[in-house]
């Protein structure tokens, strides 16, 4: 009887989760709580970031998970610009860094 040393098929790999970080701004407090609610394994650090121009407080959500869905993604980000009143949102997956 020979021994089986074929690698299993791809679907029995396990997935592995991803590291998605938003800095969010202190002003959009209510759109972290919503992070927070979706991502129950967030977590969340007040920071300092110069990424709008000048120094500002920041939440830190950095969220593990298997995937983020897009569309809800997409609404946390507008969200986050109206309550703020800023032009972007500054996000980091991957090891790279994105302005939303």
């Amino acid at each position: 009887m020979t021994e089986d040393t074929s690698t299993p098929p791809p679907a029995a790999a396990i997935p592995f989760p991803t590291l998605t970080i938003l800095y969010l701004p202190s002003e959009a407090n209510e759109v972290v709580d919503e992070v927070s609610r979706k991502y129950p394994n967030s977590t969340v650090e007040d920071c300092v970031g110069f990424f709008h121009g000048s120094q500002k407080h920041y939440k830190k959500v950095t969220i593990w998970s298997q995937g983020i869905d897009s569309l809800w993604l997409n609404a946390i980000v507008a969200r986050t610009k109206e309550r703020a009143g800023v032009e972007f949102v500054t996000l980091v997956s991957g090891g790279m860094m994105y302005m939303l």
